[in-house]
């Protein structure tokens, strides 16, 4: 068998074989794309989470001020209501 021949054998192998890699090139570049597209989601999630996290935290303190002033109120009006309920 020549060279040309041999040749002519081995060029559609090749010719299938980088066919293939290209298809698999351009798998590998939409997973890499979903991949990061799901990275900026889970990122954004993340973060949205932290916030709230956060707001959450506030609003604990703001219910916690909230009872201890209503404990305070509720002391005060027990004291009105006794000193009322004893003058009479």
């Amino acid at each position: 068998m020549t060279a040309d021949q041999r040749l002519d054998q081995l060029e559609p192998l090749v010719s299938q074989t980088l066919a293939v890699a290209d298809r698999h090139t351009a798998q590998l570049k939409q997973l890499v794309n979903l991949v990061t597209q799901q990275s900026d989601n889970t990122q954004f999630i993340l973060q949205e989470l932290v916030k709230m996290k956060g707001e959450l935290g506030e609003l604990k303190v703001e219910s916690r001020e909230s009872k201890e002033k209503q404990t305070a109120m509720d002391s005060k009006l027990d004291r009105i209501l006794d000193l009322l309920s004893g003058s009479r």
